[in-house]
């Protein structure tokens, strides 16, 4: 395989059709066609599905981009090392996380990390779980803590850990002398939930279908402060948290928090995802290893 062919399979790959990747490369349609079409040969392998909307990877195809994208993040850790980057941009790490884990508890660790490392650096980016994962997959991300809900080509589980859902609502709530909740237990009260199209809506709305109940939130929303701030302030509210993202703040704020006790909840897990395959600098490793250690102990 030639390098051109490899660049033109990457960037038909991550745009999705070959008019996109023609713009992004300043390069004919037909010239890019003729690339990817000399590597299926080459290869002997169909890399791509041919739609009428643009085109999607095969599985074989999926390998190959995998192996592109470690490959580009690879070349730039040895470019960086060969032009001596200074010690400082080499400790730069950088993170994606969904809202919840960005909320308190990845600052947190951050924070406690940058005690005994305080040149590192660290940049994150806070979006869904499912576009934190892709993160990691391109190499734009050197890791990232998903709620995922299936495994990922290209992406390699360092550490899955439990991370149920949980109510959360005051101290003085009718329901908080009850030690476990169900769906059923805050279908009479006001409900704060995280907007659809989020892990945690998703599997609230499968518990309510097997529970055969219909609930209306009092409110959805993309903002996890809204959400706390609205379950605070109103009387008798309730909401759905994972234990991670608030249990340092709510006791402050004279909130508990109750298990769910439907399986849904129950298995949910957090993972923290790194580029498989791929070997990290030494900052970023010993990071990674920091992290999944303090995951352990909460």
């Amino acid at each position: 395989m030639h390098d051109i062919n490899l660049k033109y399979f990457h960037s038909v790959a991550k745009t999705g059709s070959l008019s996109a990747a023609s713009e992004e490369l300043h390069i004919a349609v037909s010239a890019v066609s003729r690339q990817i079409s000399q590597l299926e040969e080459q290869l002997q392998l169909t890399l791509f599905e041919r739609k009428a909307r643009g085109m999607t990877l095969t599985p074989a195809g999926e390998l190959l981009y995998t192996y592109a994208l470690r490959n580009d993040v690879e070349l730039t850790n040895v470019i960086t090392e060969m032009q001596g980057i200074t010690n400082r941009q080499q400790q730069s790490i950088s993170l994606a996380c969904p809202e919840g884990m960005a909320w308190d508890f990845l600052p947190h660790i951050i924070t406690q990390f940058r005690q005994t490392h305080p040149q590192t650096l660290f940049s994150l980016q806070v979006v869904d779980s499912a576009r934190a994962t892709q993160l990691v997959k391109e190499g734009v991300v050197d890791a990232a803590l998903t709620f995922s809900l299936q495994p990922e080509q290209g992406v390699q589980v360092a550490l899955q850990v439990p991370s149920p859902v949980f109510a959360l609502l005051s101290h003085d709530h009718p329901l908080a002398n009850k030690e476990k909740l169900t769906v059923s237990d805050i279908a009479a009260y006001p409900l704060a939930l995280s907007e659809s199209g989020t892990t945690l809506n998703y599997l609230f709305e499968i518990t309510c279908h097997l529970a055969g109940i219909k609930v209306y939130p009092a409110l959805t929303s993309n903002a996890m402060g809204a959400i706390y701030t609205f379950t605070k302030d109103t009387p008798q509210a309730v909401a759905l948290f994972g234990a991670q993202s608030i249990q340092r703040q709510a006791p402050k704020d004279g909130l508990i928090l109750r298990p769910m006790t439907e399986s849904t909840f129950v298995q949910r897990s957090l993972q923290l995802q790194v580029m498989a395959g791929r070997q990290h600098p030494e900052s970023v490793q010993v990071f990674v290893d920091y992290l999944m250690a303090k995951l352990v102990e909460n």
